[in-house]
Formats: C-alpha cells, sequence, structure tokens
C-alpha cells in the first residue's frame, strides 16, 4: 500500500513512523460558523495529516472560510492530506465543504480521505471503507469497493472492534470495555473461533433464553485485514490509535500475529 495512516490524539508521540506510520492528528472539529475548531499541538510539529471530525455540527452555514483556514492549517502545518472523519450521512454544508476540498488538495498533490457517504461530492478522494462487519466477507466488500471506486481511491478504515450482539444480530453491535472483554473469556472460557470472512474473532454465550455474539479484534486479525487490503492493492489504510501504538510489534514484525 502507498500509505499506512495511524490515527493520533493530539500532540502524543508514536513509535509508528518507525512501522512505516503517518499520523493523522486528531486535533480538528468543524464548528459552527462553520469554522476550525483546534486542540493546541506543540507549536514544532510538522507533517503527517490533519484529521477532523465534525461531532456537534449542524451543518448550518457557508464553508469557504472554513476551508480558508483548513486549508491555512494545512499548509502552515506542512500536513500533505486531510481525513474528513464524519459520521452520519452528509447534511447541510458538509458536501460542499468536501467539494471545496476536494479540488484544492488534488491541486496541492495533498490526500483527501472521506467516509463513502461523502465519496460522490469528492470525485478524486481516497474513500474509507469501514473494516467491521456482520454479515459477508471483507474480501467481498473491498472487491465490491474496487469495482465502483478503483484502486486509487480505496482505503481500509481498520477498526478494533469489540462488539456484543443479541442472536439475530442486526446491525452494528454494542461497543463493549477491554476489561468486559477479558471479564467474559475469564468468566465463560468460552470456544473462541476465527472467522476468515470477517477477519475477526468470536464466541456466543447464553444470557437466561438469549443468545449473545461477541466479536472482536486482535493484532492477528488486524494483521489479516492488513494483509487482504494489500493482496488487492488498496491505495491505504487508516489504524486507530491506542489500540495499535502498543501492538505494533505484533502486527507488523516479522512473527506478528
Amino acid at each position: 500500500m502507498k500509505e499506512l495512516l495511524l490515527a493520533l490524539p493530539a500532540g502524543r508521540e508514536t513509535r509508528g513512523r518507525a512501522f512505516g506510520l503517518t499520523p493523522a492528528h486528531m486535533a480538528y472539529r468543524i464548528g459552527p460558523g462553520p469554522k476550525l475548531l483546534g486542540i493546541r499541538l506543540p507549536q514544532a510539529l510538522r507533517g503527517g495529516l490533519m484529521l477532523m471530525d465534525c461531532a456537534g455540527f449542524d451543518g448550518a452555514g457557508d464553508p469557504v472560510g472554513c476551508c480558508r483556514q483548513i486549508l491555512g492549517e494545512c499548509r502552515r502545518r506542512s500536513f500533505r492530506g486531510i481525513v474528513c472523519d464524519f459520521e452520519g450521512p452528509p447534511r447541510g454544508c458538509l458536501p460542499k465543504l468536501v467539494e471545496i476540498l476536494d479540488r484544492n488538495c488534488a491541486a496541492q498533490g495533498w490526500a483527501l480521505y472521506v467516509p463513502e457517504g461523502f465519496a460522490p461530492h469528492g470525485p478524486k478522494s481516497r474513500v474509507l471503507i469501514p473494516s467491521v462487519l456482520t454479515h459477508g466477507t471483507l474480501e467481498r466488500r473491498l472487491r465490491g469497493a474496487l469495482e465502483q471506486y478503483g484502486r486509487e481511491r480505496t482505503a481500509l478504515a481498520v477498526e478494533w472492534a469489540r462488539e456484543e450482539f443479541p442472536l439475530p444480530a442486526q446491525g452494528r453491535g454494542e461497543p463493549i470495555s477491554q476489561e468486559r472483554l477479558e471479564e467474559l473469556l475469564r468468566r465463560l472460557e468460552p470456544a473462541v473461533f476465527f472467522d476468515r470472512g470477517l477477519c475477526a474473532h468470536y464466541f456466543t454465550y447464553m444470557q437466561g433464553p438469549q443468545a449473545h455474539f461477541v466479536l472482536f479484534d486482535s493484532p492477528r486479525s488486524i494483521r489479516e485485514k492488513l494483509e487482504l487490503a494489500k493482496r488487492l492493492g488498496l491505495a491505504s489504510a487508516l489504524l486507530p490509535e491506542p489500540e495499535v501504538e502498543d501492538r505494533l510489534e505484533e502486527i507488523f514484525g516479522p512473527d506478528g500475529g
């Protein structure tokens, strides 16, 4: 892959560069106006990508001025791309914001990453495909994205999943903590299986009359997701921190997994 990104909380140091990971700095948000809001980063910080979300933003306003702020901050920090970590469907002025950033990033030679819902508004952007599935296979999901967007535009958004579902499962499960996962594994001692289609571990258990399904990731499953993306020829992948930061050797080392 051309680019492996690590979503990095504001100002945090990372060992990821030694493993070929480029930091995407989680320090920015689209706020009312709209305008660019940011967490203070070290003055000397340069390089990597900007990662911004839009939590709490209602989509109201004209995004032109906000785009100037975003592009100016990228130039000041020598960022070479932008990750739009936008949740939910396109709303309000966000599609226009993506359109403006798409044109300007292409002109600067920067990468722009967007969720799949925004792909029509950023024809030159890289489209983030989530790694977590509850049915089908990840390979089929990525092949479908490749057919639609092409190899240069398809990127894998790796999630370190820990989710619990009542069966039959519908949609996404309830996120659980690592502590909850470890408690279930210790208390229940369930048979844990690896689903090669989902590239994830799972087990089931009964709570009264209700069956539960627990899906979770590990260094092995993250590594297999990345190997699949590489084999299919995806342009890039975005990895989550902090889970990945402490497991870099297991994921990327020669004996990882």
